[in-house]
């Protein structure tokens, strides 16, 4: 994917890369590159292609252009030979199997994954970020509240032994409380050296647990740089198509080690343009 051959690959990188509904592209000539062990952010309003982005990443649907995991083209990959390269998503919605207990679902995400850890030192490290779900292992993940079900949905990722996961606005819908749970769950499993890919709408979230945002609307991206680049207000002229400001020089996304930002702050930047995004 990279025209230079001594520059290691990147751990997911997209060239003019684009998703479809049917016929219809949903997001259109993407290019990114996500470095191993960053974290990367795509931001935008509903209705932008964020959730398609992701879903066409993990092999769901149709796409033209170019994807490498870890180096290895995945262009016509199957979404199982993906997560066996190392890659894993964890969707919006159905996250989980509600009917199963907690303990099974995550078995059934080692067993689809690549068992490149043993099962029970994986589930060790998922219930070591999320000590929540030990006392409810046994329990249908139907009984879950929703902040614990997100943390399940993040654990089987996790349990997938994954190097690349891809996260669908896992604070949607959460309290402040929570969603500071799960950014310092996703700022731990950066810094454990897995590298993610996180699409969202809450700026906050995204500014305290990224180094490099990409913002995405109609598809396409209109900004991109560090996340130290942009602000809110800015975010906002993006959503509502006001503002086009020019992306900063390119920088090699890295791990955030900045100071937490009051809980207070956790609020979604409003959505001013688009549809309801699908899944």
């Amino acid at each position: 994917m990279s025209d230079d051959p001594t520059r290691p690959p990147a751990a997911l990188e997209l060239t003019g890369f684009s998703a479809y509904h049917g016929s219809v592209a949903a997001a259109k000539d993407v290019s990114l590159r996500v470095e191993r062990g960053s974290a990367v952010g795509v931001l935008g309003p509903n209705g932008a292609g964020k959730s398609t982005l992701l879903l066409a990443v993990a092999g769901f649907v149709r796409t033209t252009g170019g994807v490498s995991i870890g180096g290895q083209v995945a262009d016509r990959l199957s979404p199982a030979r993906r997560r066996r390269l190392g890659l894993a998503m964890v969707p919006q919605e159905r996250a989980a199997v509600l009917e199963l207990s907690v303990a099974e679902n995550l078995r059934l995400s080692w067993l689809t994954g690549r068992r490149a850890t043993p099962y029970e030192e994986a589930r060790t490290s998922a219930l070591d970020i999320f000590p929540a779900l030990a006392g409810r292992l046994g329990d249908p993940a139907g009984n879950l509240s929703g902040g614990q079900r997100q943390m399940l949905a993040v654990s089987r990722g996790l349990m997938a032994t994954c190097d690349v996961l891809l996260l669908d606005e896992p604070t949607a819908g959460l309290s402040p409380k929570l969603i500071s749970e799960l950014v310092d769950a996703i700022r731990t499993l950066n810094e454990r050296g897995i590298t993610v890919l996180l699409v969202e709408q809450n700026f906050s979230v995204v500014e305290r647990t990224c180094s490099y945002i990409h913002v995405l609307n109609g598809g396409g991206i209109v900004w991109h740089g560090p996340t130290t680049g942009i602000d809110r207000d800015s975010i906002g002229d993006l959503y509502s198509g006001a503002g086009r400001p020019q992306p900063p020089a390119p920088a090699t996304p890295g791990r955030v080690r900045e100071p937490r930002v009051p809980p207070e702050t956790d609020r979604a930047v409003p959505a001013r343009s688009g549809e309801p995004e699908g899944t």
